[in-house]
């Protein structure tokens, strides 16, 4: 008994030293832990085997990454800089698992970038993703001195540019991202994102040059569900309501969580009083989006005209508890007898 007590006790100090050869933190995973793929698991082979060695965590992290388990992956990216700290992919791939997340950790993704760019200097996608972060913040003056800077470089100069379109648009100077525009059209008549942006800024002044710009974006690429929106978008605008239908049922079906298609193709059946297709629609859009007050008050609207005032005082109040100023819920909730 007390041999076998002993030897228990050997096994035990065995694993123990096995575990105490892992970096701190590190993420420890049985290779025969059938809940994970043959992906994770052959890199796990490689990692049990030498559990010093960088990559390997790097290599697992990427498999987490892209299979969206985000958590696992940072896990691992973070031991892969315990052992190579100096490594500025691995701070790359780490803020990039940052940002995934649903609640995005910007602090942290800013601080593995700028150290990335700090290691290596030309380090232009970390520069451009830094550029972006900074942009989601709106802070505008850091961001624009880096995306000047990626312009001479010719695998982002392009990106660059449109990303600077996008922060003159949100600063309201139209004639700056315009400009910027224009001289990528020069440059690329092609590209399908400048030509998409040219049509967005077009769309609340001249709708038939906005219309042109969308049919060029869509023969670029005809499956691209934002540029069918826009032309379905442009068709309601006309009163065209059958041929923004059948548009709109086409977006919906490359893309079937896209919320404005869902709406706009609602607000077209409520035109012609089919409120079953209203209600039906605007639940599919709560499915999606349940603080969607404007589906509350459409579908209360429908609900409603059906004669259903209890569910449409239901869906008025609803919208007014998620946005207590929307007017059109408040008139409705008034008239409602």
């Amino acid at each position: 008994m007390r041999r076998q007590t002993f030897l228990y006790f050997c096994v035990a100090l065995f694993l123990v030293n096995c575990n105490q050869n892992f970096p701190e933190g590190a993420l420890i995973i049985s290779e025969t832990d059938t809940s994970y793929n043959e992906d994770i698991l052959s890199v796990t082979k490689k990692i049990q085997k030498n559990p010093s060695l960088a990559e390997n965590y790097y290599l697992r992290a990427n498999a987490f990454y892209f299979q969206k388990e985000y958590n696992l992956a940072i896990q691992d990216f973070t031991t892969s800089l315990q052992l190579e700290p100096k490594n500025p992919l691995y701070r790359y791939r780490l803020a990039e698992s940052y940002l995934e997340k649903d609640s995005a950790n910007y602090e942290e993704a800013s601080k593995q970038l700028k150290t990335a760019i700090q290691i290596k200097p030309d380090y232009a996608e970390a520069q451009y993703l830094y550029a972006k972060l900074l942009l989601a913040r709106q802070q505008y003056d850091q961001s624009d001195p880096i995306l000047k800077q990626l312009t001479q470089n010719p695998d982002f100069a392009t990106k660059a540019q449109l990303l600077r379109v996008v922060a003159y648009k949100e600063q309201r100077d139209t004639l700056k991202a315009l400009a910027i525009l224009d001289k990528i059209l020069i440059e690329d008549p092609n590209n399908y994102d400048a030509t998409m942006q040219k049509a967005m800024f077009l769309m609340s002044s001249d709708l038939e040059l906005a219309a042109q710009y969308v049919d060029k974006a869509l023969v670029i690429d005809e499956f691209s569900a934002e540029a069918l929106y826009a032309k379905a978008y442009i068709l309601q605008q006309k009163e065209k309501f059958a041929d923004a239908e059948i548009l709109y049922n086409r977006v919906i079906k490359i893309n079937p969580a896209h919320v404005f298609a869902h709406y706009n193709l609602a607000v077209i059946q409520a035109l012609f009083d089919n409120h079953d297709a209203v209600i039906d629609l605007c639940g599919k859009i709560l499915d999606l989006e349940t603080e969607n007050y404007k589906a509350h008050t459409l579908r209360g609207y429908a609900f409603e005209q059906k004669g259903n005032k209890k569910a449409a005082r239901m869906d008025y109040q609803a919208a007014l508890n998620i946005k207590p100023d929307y007017e059109q819920a408040l008139k409705y909730l008034k008239n409602l007898i």
